[in-house]
């Protein structure tokens, strides 16, 4: 009876581990800001996102996507004249993209 016990401790934490690993995220997955704006930009856990921007009363969807190339390096695309498709890198405090290119902030976490 106490080897069937410890049995089923063991798998109950080894499914705890290996769900803690899932249930992440990347650091990027949230809600941003256009720098300087207050236009707002969604990147979701499954690799999508969007940008929505009012313009004289009308207000755009603009789909994303993003994908993480390496340690918080992140390619986006989509097809919005306020940022440009390409490699961006997070910074080290977790608050803004910025774009790789041209090592200007592109993009800020919204608090």
């Amino acid at each position: 009876m106490k080897k069937i016990l410890i049995a089923a401790v063991l798998a109950v934490l080894l499914v705890s581990v290996g769900a803690a690993g899932c249930i992440g995220s990347e650091p990027i997955v949230g809600d941003w800001l256009v720098y300087g704006t207050e236009i707002p930009v969604v990147f979701n856990n499954d690799g999508t996102g969007t940008m929505t921007i009012p313009l004289f009363g009308i207000i755009s969807t603009v789909p994303m996507t993003w994908e993480k190339v390496e340690e918080n390096t992140y390619k986006l695309t989509g097809t919005s004249a306020l940022f440009n498709a390409g490699t961006y890198k997070l910074s080290a405090d977790g608050k803004a993209l910025m774009e790789v290119s041209t090592g200007l902030t592109v993009f800020v976490k919204k608090a």
